[in-house]
């Protein structure tokens, strides 16, 4: 799991991407919020130790599972019979598992209605798949005109789109009436200068910001750093803005 579970659940269920627990902040407040965020607080570490729990019990069963068919294709006979007792408490494991993440879906959205997904309106989060945290996250910061944003891709990101780096400033995105128009460059004070490559404009920020994931991916490949986008094929294109 590339995140911490409570980021990954809230991600995949909401496309809220934080990097942090942010309610922790809001514990010592004394205003209303400061129970929800308490307890959220209690049920995300709650929630952790129960996703770690059923990690490793099934990891257990997989393993018994695998020494199961060793046996049978090898030797024609049965690895010893711990697999109903395994399986029994995978159940209860499960259980306690989907409990707790309801639980704590329930108290983050409590918590959402009251509280920014960041501490910062000029830095926002993005996850670059929505629903998917495998895919990686990215920040997005204002320039200084505050009409675009700096996109600087997590570690996640950077693996799961095969940069070499890992990650960084990757461009900047910012709305046209095209739609979401990207640049890409690895340094801010290249941006409008020749060594920029503008890509083709995409239909939202996520998409933008895959385009900018892949044409970086790209260019690290050292047959192909000196394509820019016009050297792309109709289909080259597409998959890039896919």
């Amino acid at each position: 799991m590339p995140y911490d579970p409570v980021l990954a659940a809230i991600a995949t269920a909401t496309n809220d991407a934080l990097t942090e627990h942010l309610w922790n902040y809001d514990t010592d407040d004394g205003d209303p919020i400061t129970d929800i965020a308490a307890t959220l607080t209690h049920a995300a570490t709650e929630f952790i130790t129960a996703t770690d729990l059923l990690t490793r019990a099934l990891t257990r069963v997989a393993d018994t599972c695998w020494q199961h068919v060793t046996t049978v294709t090898a030797h024609a006979t049965v690895y010893p019979h711990t697999l109903p007792a395994d399986t029994t408490g995978l159940h209860q494991l499960l259980e306690r598992f989907e409990g707790q993440r309801d639980t704590l879906l329930t108290l983050y959205g409590l918590w959402r209605r009251h509280r920014p997904a960041s501490r910062d309106l000029r830095r926002q989060h993005l996850l670059v798949q929505p629903y998917d945290p495998s895919h990686g996250i990215v920040t997005l910061a204002a320039d200084e005109t505050g009409l675009a944003w700096f996109v600087i891709a997590d570690p996640t990101a950077a693996t799961a789109y095969g940069l070499t780096t890992g990650g960084g400033v990757i461009g900047s995105i910012w709305s046209s009436r095209d739609g979401w128009q990207a640049t890409a460059f690895t340094d801010p004070t290249h941006r409008n200068t020749p060594q920029a490559c503008q890509l083709p404009p995409a239909t939202t920020e996520d998409a933008a910001c895959r385009a900018l994931l892949r044409w970086s991916a790209l260019r690290q490949t050292p047959q192909r750093a000196d394509r820019n986008p016009a050297d792309l094929s109709p289909d080259e294109l597409a998959a890039l803005l896919a």
